[in-house]
């Protein structure tokens, strides 16, 4: 995949969380993202973290889906800097975006 052809994916991927971002928690060492409970949410967050492992493989990423089924969470922690990398970048559009 050419540089260009992984920005649009990237793009992509953000536009889905976007849509169905609920909002965001931050911890010692990292950010629960919130998203609604929808199986878009869910492919869009595996997708975010598949193209995240090629440039940010020092974060920690994790998906959480529970009974009711009502949100899905995606976690990411990893060394000092990462909450703030992730808050600043992700997170900044994800806030920018919402409706």
């Amino acid at each position: 995949m050419t540089e260009e052809q992984e920005k649009e994916r990237s793009e992509e991927v953000r536009s889905r969380l976007i849509t169905n971002y609920v909002g965001v928690e931050e911890s010692e060492d990292g950010l629960k993202i919130r998203f609604e409970g929808t199986e878009e949410s869910l492919l869009a967050a595996a997708r975010f973290i598949s193209s995240e492992l090629k440039c940010c493989a020092f974060a920690e990423y994790e998906i959480t889906v529970s009974p009711p089924y009502e949100e899905t969470a995606l976690t990411i922690t990893g060394p000092d800097g990462t909450r703030e990398m992730f808050r600043n970048g992700l997170v900044a559009r994800l806030e920018a975006k919402k409706p």
